[in-house]
């Protein structure tokens, strides 16, 4: 309620992020809530109404989308439909961790997942419309942390998202490709991206950079120039329902809808 603070920065455990937007957006604050923005529907239609009726904006902390090497992928994209598959070797985790505990953290997948699915949405330019998640155990449990996310866009273009925590350390730990036109874009744990069949474009080395510095220079931006949220609001909103309608597809076994 101090009216000499403009913003908010939730960085607390994931079970919390909606109650503390909330409250920020509540007092006109701009808020920027680390991901994911809510672990529950009833939690992200708070926020949604609370947005909504807030003098201040909020945005979430999809950091990758500002990496340079993601910026310099997505200028060599056309608005046209693409294919993308992107692999998350998350590495293991211990199960009595608070990241799998489905009310502190809600589930690496609504957790962590989140990451990838607002990275493909920047790709594609659109809007995920149907989502399917498939986990390897045959009793899927909603902590899921060995799955694979089929999201359906609504320009056409498809997303397979590959969350795992089995694979080996020694491989890269964040794999994407982007496949569009007869031709292939790869970028490989933020450190390099390949061009296959791209006029103009055959590769790029930086060091590791997951975008967290563009984007607290964004943001601060942002508030000091009064120029609104670093990443639409509606593209927040649509991530946010699919990753959580991801869980749901695991649980009742079918496509799920995003409204």
């Amino acid at each position: 309620k101090d009216n000499e603070i403009n913003t908010v920065l939730v960085a607390t455990q994931h079970g919390s992020h909606s109650m503390f937007a909330c409250e920020a957006l509540k007092n006109n604050k701009h808020v920027f809530v680390e991901k994911p923005l809510s672990t529950t529907w009833e939690g992200l239609k708070r926020v949604e109404t609370a947005y909504k009726e807030s003098k201040g904006w909020l945005t979430v902390g999809f950091n990758r989308r500002f990496a340079p090497l993601a910026t310099e992928l997505k200028k060599r994209l056309s608005t046209n439909k693409m294919n993308i598959v992107a692999t998350m070797n998350a590495g293991f985790i211990p199960h009595d961790v608070w990241v799998h505990d489905l009310n502190k953290g809600g589930g690496r997948i609504i957790g962590e997942a989140c990451h990838f699915i607002d990275l493909c949405t920047f790709f594609t330019g659109s809007k995920v419309v149907e989502v399917c998640m498939s986990s390897m155990d045959r009793n899927p449990k909603k902590n899921t942390d060995n799955a694979t996310i089929i999201l359906k866009y609504q320009n056409g273009s498809n997303a397979v998202i590959n969350y795992f925590s089995n694979g080996s350390k020694t491989y890269s730990k964040e794999r994407i490709e982007v496949h569009q036109h007869n031709s292939s874009l790869i970028l490989d744990n933020w450190r390099k991206l390949t061009g296959y069949g791209v006029k103009g474009f055959s590769s790029k080395r930086t060091s590791q950079d997951k975008g967290h510095f563009n984007q607290f220079k964004k943001l601060l931006y942002s508030v000091e120039n009064a120029s609104g949220p670093i990443i639409p609001w509606d593209e927040v909103v649509n991530t946010s329902k699919a990753t959580l309608a991801s869980v749901d597809s695991l649980v009742e076994g079918k496509w799920i809808s995003i409204k």
